[in-house]
C-alpha cells in the first residue's frame, strides 16, 4: 500500500513539474515578495541613517506576509483541481480501473497537496530571507526618536521564528479546503472559482468578526502571525495575544478545520459513481 502511494505521489509531483502555470506562479511570488520588501520600507518604516540600516527581520516581514498571501491563493487553485481535473480530463477513470484503491489515491493527492503547500511556503520564505538578510542589519529594533534598543536581536530572531511557525498550518488548511472544493464539481474550472470565492468571501467575513470570533477561523492566524512580526520589528507592539499563545489556538483551530476537512471530502470521493 505505502509503496503504491508513493508512485502515485511521485506521478502527481511529475505532473506538477510539468504545469507551465506553476513556473508562473513561482515568478509572480518572487516579484510580488520583493517588491513590498522594497517598497514598503520606504513608505511606511523608520528611515536608514548614516548609522543604521533597515532591520532584516523587517524586510523578511513585509515581504514574508505578502508573499504567503498570493501563495495562499496559488495553492488554492492548484488543490482545488487535485480531483476535479482528473473527472475533467476523464484520466479518473483509467487510474481507478489499475490496481489501486480510492483510499490510496485520496492519500496520495493529499500528499501531493502536502508537499506542494510545504513547498510554496519554504520558497517564498527563502526569497524573503535572502532578501532581508542581504540588504538589511540583522540586529536589535531601534527606537529612532528616543535611540535605545526595544529589542534585542535574539528576540526580534525569536519572534520571527514564532511568527514563520503559527502561519504555516493556517497556510495548509487553505490547501485542505480546495481539496475538499475539488470533489464538490467535475469541473476543476469551477471547482478554482468556488475555491477563490469561498475562501476571499471567508476572508471578508472574517474582518467583521470580534476578536474571540476570529479566533475561531483557520485563515485567521497566518495574517495575525505575519502583521504581529511586521508590527514588532517597526517597534509598534510589544506582544502577542495571550489567549492564542497559552492555547495553541494557532495550531489547534487549523488541525480542526482539517480534521473536518479530509473525511468530508474522502466521503464525497467514496461516494462519487465512477465506472470505466
Amino acid at each position: 500500500m505505502i509503496d503504491r502511494i508513493r508512485r502515485l505521489v511521485a506521478g502527481e509531483l511529475l505532473k506538477l513539474r510539468a504545469q507551465p502555470f506553476l513556473k508562473v506562479c513561482l515568478v509572480i511570488l518572487v516579484w510580488i515578495t520583493l517588491s513590498f520588501e522594497i517598497a514598503l520600507p520606504q513608505m511606511r518604516a523608520q528611515k536608514e541613517t548614516a548609522w543604521r540600516t533597515y532591520n532584516s527581520v523587517m524586510l523578511f516581514a513585509y515581504g514574508f506576509q505578502a508573499g504567503v498571501k498570493v501563495a495562499t491563493y496559488v495553492l488554492l487553485i492548484f488543490s482545488s483541481m487535485v480531483f476535479a481535473g482528473e473527472f475533467d480530463r476523464g484520466t479518473i477513470k483509467n487510474l481507478l480501473t489499475r490496481p489501486v484503491t480510492r483510499l490510496e489515491f485520496f492519500a496520495a493527492k493529499c500528499l501531493t497537496v502536502t508537499g506542494l503547500a510545504s513547498f510554496l511556503f519554504a520558497f517564498v520564505f527563502f526569497v524573503a530571507a535572502v532578501y532581508a538578510l542581504s540588504r538589511g542589519d540583522f540586529g536589535p529594533v531601534w527606537d529612532d526618536s528616543s535611540y535605545i534598543i526595544q529589542r534585542s536581536a535574539a528576540e526580534i530572531a525569536g519572534h520571527a521564528r514564532k511568527a514563520v511557525l503559527m502561519s504555516f498550518l493556517s497556510f495548509l488548511a487553505a490547501g485542505y479546503l480546495g481539496v475538499l472544493i475539488s470533489n464538490l464539481t467535475e469541473s476543476s474550472g469551477y471547482a478554482v472559482a468556488m475555491a477563490l470565492v469561498v475562501y476571499l468571501a471567508g476572508d471578508l467575513a472574517t474582518g467583521f468578526l470580534t476578536d474571540r470570533g476570529k479566533e475561531g477561523v483557520f485563515l485567521y492566524y497566518a495574517p495575525y502571525a505575519l502583521e504581529k512580526l511586521r508590527d514588532l520589528s517597526e517597534g509598534t507592539t510589544t506582544r502577542w495575544n495571550p489567549d492564542i499563545d497559552a492555547r495553541g489556538l494557532y495550531a489547534v483551530v487549523p488541525l480542526a478545520y482539517m480534521a473536518g476537512f479530509v473525511p468530508a471530502a474522502f466521503g464525497i470521493f467514496r461516494s462519487r459513481n465512477i465506472t470505466a
